[in-house]
């Protein structure tokens, strides 16, 4: 009985906090916007006191002036924006291109096997090798196209999402909880997603309800599938995350979209 009533709880804050959360994303929004309004509707009200008060005098003309300049902060605060934006449209064509560049190399390669994501000195490389009995070195190898012995070749590539990552550490992100570090990303910094769910096992399962990027994921597998086994740019930024997390080594098992949602899991060695 109490462990029903803990969990009705559980639930309850939940719902409020992820409430809150769309509150304060909403308000964030607005912030320049309400204050725009506020100072406009200041402005008049100065100027509408000191029109029916003028005397000529020092303290009318100051008041005046006041009720102009209030009114000018207004209207400059409507157009300001916190960030500056790029058509969605525009995005999506100037990255994909660069991915369907990457999977032509890897199909023309002939390279069949999942990135693994490794973790050494500090950097993160996504490594495809060209076999799948492939051993992993103990350092992360320097050159791109990495020939070994016939089970050591494969291609070593920079993580797609990994310099998004690089300026999150830059602004001091935390990795230690990686719930709390995907939401912080995902839902609180980039906007990207409504909210962020993760399970852990043997595997890591990451849901992204309502994900901005959903439409260019799609597109990514239909015109760059080889792609998807190491990710495209948003996939990979949670995987570079969930690598800095762990400190382990990890793979891209399966991406699964819906009409409302992203489910990837990924396997740790």
């Amino acid at each position: 009985m109490e462990n029903t009533l803990l969990r009705k709880k559980t639930l309850e804050l939940e719902r409020e906090n992820q409430q809150l959360r769309s509150q304060q994303r909403l308000a964030k929004k607005n912030e320049y916007r309400n204050t725009g309004f506020a100072l406009i509707l200041l402005g008049i009200f100065t100027l509408a006191i000191s029109y029916f008060t003028y005397n000529n005098s020092t303290l009318a003309s100051i008041l005046l002036f006041a009720g102009l300049g209030t009114t000018y902060l207004g209207i400059i605060s409507l157009f300001l924006s916190p960030e500056r934006f790029v058509r969605e449209e525009i995005m999506e064509k100037s990255i994909l291109s660069s991915i369907i560049v990457i999977n032509n190399i890897i199909q023309e390669l002939g390279i069949h096997s999942k990135g693994i994501y490794m973790l050494a000195d500090n950097e993160i490389k996504v490594i495809l090798p060209l076999r799948e009995d492939y051993e992993l070195p103990q350092e992360i190898p320097r050159r791109t196209f990495n020939v070994g012995g016939p089970g050591n070749t494969a291609l070593v590539l920079v993580p797609l999402g990994y310099s998004l990552m690089e300026m999150l550490e830059r602004k001091g992100a935390d990795w230690s909880d990686l719930a709390q570090a995907l939401n912080d990303v995902l839902v609180e910094g980039f906007e990207l997603a409504q909210s962020v769910e993760v399970a852990k096992g043997e595997d890591i399962i990451v849901k992204v309800n309502r994900p901005l990027f959903k439409n260019f994921c799609d597109r990514v597998s239909e015109e760059a599938p080889e792609i998807c086994d190491i990710g495209c740019s948003f996939c990979s930024l949670i995987a570079c995350i969930i690598t800095r997390s762990t400190g382990k080594n990890i793979k891209i098992e399966q991406v699964e979209h819906d009409k409302n949602s992203l489910i990837a899991r990924f396997s740790l060695s």
